[in-house]
């Protein structure tokens, strides 16, 4: 396996981007918060600017392994994907229109909450448990993933590379809190943008021009989201649709910005007009979407570079995974510092969404134990908020080592299997905000339900993995020796008599592995909410006390003649009196139920 020696000047770009993550959250821990209290700890106040709040949401949810990952899934699957871009604002705009202003109203800060004022203690516990366990999954695999992916292609130390990520993560989040997180984020949204920029200009140049790269791409089948009998097709089994993409885009979104702890602690802390709000999450939107997109472009560059050798077949990496990284190292080696510049890159996402989730989390369990210790003083709660952000990130960093252990396939693995675990809590909160008819036994009885079928297909699903179909490569100029022996060498062409996918259709038990990851979670949520819809029939009592209609979605603010009479009875309207917002971009006024910080 080749691998380009990291030089120095990448390293010096690499430790100054961290010396000055770590600078940041020293300045907010000894000049901004020398008075701090909990609400400008984990709050940074609640009157953030729009712009930085944006940057950080965008670069959060945008993870390491999907900056990785994208480029390979084009350069190997097609175009597709991209369609999904058109649809995860939608998402986006559901959540912030249909979630987060009622969490808000209620005045709570902490998911659980909800779920305990809707449902009960039980159902609050075992979300707060899926949802630690599934963040705790999440952030270890971000940041053991790239950095191992990058280890193999360079000479750059694994553990090292690891554990001082890992601790620059957690030094300026503990030291500064959400302030320091949120500005760290937006150097890291720059970074991070800059470094795709680069290898798409520089990539585009080294392969010949953008009409050389449409060309190459498209002789090969790539930009397969021009045929129409592909991306429009109706079978479920099909790996990417447009219909699979809009469904998995939009459930993906609302849930990471409606069912988010990381999004709601973000939207409090950014002060409450109407226009601040839509600025926040259009600019989110739009950075997503930016990254995403020259991401997956980036896949089609690297393809025109390697269209005479597949570093993959060809035996110069081993994983998917690797061949962004492969690339990047390769394309800049002669240039020095920038390899180091868009490696960073990879890790700034990595740092993002590791701070961002350890003061989220930090958010759940103060809140947690206050509900036990009411009588906390602000000097405990701010000790106590330091002393769990500090237990999470150790806890991160004792996971990571965990993953260094057991290797990065098996604890992918886990992770998979945790997320589709995390569709039924989801589950939770849409029956909560949207179906009123929903009982706690009834939530309880659909969130195990839905847990069960997420278990099936996620173990069924890794030992019957479905047929996937991949463009041609080429190995033939691996062994060339100068530009003339390319010259001579025909492009890997597509052809459309091997794209069969049908033939390899399973029947029996079988045909629902060969399902389309796309509709997995969709199916998911839908067997949760059935199922808690059909449990809470079978269980009801004349006697079910009301749902107070602030525990509802706007939508139910006002007796709509579309809702059910039987979902109306249900629902307790005397309490969205006092509930109002002011107009033309004043400050939105919220009657909540105490200051909870």
């Amino acid at each position: 396996m080749t691998s380009v020696q990291f030089g120095w000047p990448d390293y010096l770009v690499f430790g100054m981007i961290l010396l000055i993550s770590i600078a940041i959250g020293f300045y907010f821990a000894f000049t901004k918060n020398r008075k701090s209290t909990t609400k400008e700890y984990l709050l940074a106040g609640r009157n953030m600017h729009w712009f930085p709040v944006a940057c950080s949401l965008a670069v959060s949810f945008v993870s390491s392994t999907t900056v990785i990952d994208l480029p390979g899934e084009v350069y190997t699957f097609g175009t597709i994907i991209l369609y999904s871009f058109l649809f995860k604002p939608i998402g986006i705009f559901i959540a912030v229109k249909f979630f987060l202003p009622v969490y808000d109203k209620l005045g709570i800060l902490s998911l659980y909450e909800y779920a305990e004022l809707r449902f009960g203690k039980i159902i609050s516990y075992l979300v707060i448990m899926l949802g630690l366990l599934q963040l705790l999954l999440f952030t270890s695999l971000i940041v053991y993933e790239p950095a191992l992916s990058i280890a193999a292609v360079t000479n750059m130390n694994l553990w090292l590379a690891v554990l001082v990520v890992a601790v620059t993560g957690i030094l300026y989040t503990v030291m500064g809190g959400l302030k320091a997180v949120v500005w760290t984020n937006v150097l890291h949204t720059l970074i991070l943008i800059s470094g795709v920029l680069f290898v798409l200009i520089f990539g585009s140049i080294e392969a010949g021009g953008l009409s050389e790269i449409w060309n190459i791409n498209n002789i090969s089948g790539r930009f397969d989201m021009l045929e129409p009998k592909k991306f429009l097709s109706v079978d479920p089994r099909m790996r990417h649709t447009i219909w699979g993409l809009a469904t998995h885009g939009i459930i993906n979104f609302t849930s990471a910005f409606g069912v988010s702890q990381t999004s709601l602690q973000m939207y409090m802390a950014v002060k409450k007009t109407k226009w601040n709000i839509r600025m926040v999450f259009g600019v989110t939107a739009f950075f997503m979407s930016l990254i995403g997109i020259s991401c997956a472009l980036a896949g089609l560059v690297m393809f025109a570079n390697y269209k005479h050798c597949d570093p993959l077949n060809s035996g110069q990496i081993f994983s998917m995974g690797q061949l962004y990284p492969h690339y990047v190292t390769q394309l800049l080696k002669k240039l020095p510092g920038f390899s180091g510049l868009v490696v960073s890159g990879f890790f700034c996402a990595s740092l993002s969404s590791l701070s961002a989730t350890i003061s989220a989390v930090t958010v759940m369990i103060l809140q947690l134990i206050k509900s036990f210790r009411p009588s906390l003083v602000e000097r405990e709660s701010i000790v106590l908020s330091k002393t769990i952000a500090l237990g999470v990130g150790g806890a991160a960093i004792a996971m990571i080592l965990v993953t260094m252990n057991i290797g990065a396939g098996l604890f992918k693995t886990a992770y998979g299997i945790g997320a589709m675990l995390g569709i039924p809590t989801v589950g939770v909160f849409v029956m909560g905000l949207f179906m009123p008819i929903v009982t706690q036994k009834g939530a309880i009885l659909g969130l195990l339900t839905g847990a069960g079928y997420g278990a099936w297909m996620g173990f069924g699903g890794l030992n019957n993995l479905p047929y996937v179909y991949r463009y041609p490569v080429s190995t033939n100029g691996c062994n060339a020796t100068d530009s003339s022996m390319l010259s001579n060498l025909t492009l890997p062409v597509y052809d459309p008599d091997t794209w069969d996918p049908k033939s390899y259709y399973r029947t029996g038990i079988q045909v629902f592995y060969d399902l389309s990851y796309t509709w997995i979670g969709v199916t998911e949520l839908a067997v949760t909410l059935v199922s808690s819809l059909i449990y809470s029939h079978i269980l009801a009592k004349g006697h079910d006390l009301p749902i107070r209609s602030k525990l509802l979605s706007p939508y139910f603010s006002k007796k709509c003649c579309f809702i059910p009479k039987s979902w109306q009875q249900r629902i307790d309207f005397s309490d969205t009196e006092n509930e109002r917002y002011k107009e033309n971009g004043e400050d939105i006024e919220t009657v909540t139920e105490t200051e909870r910080l």
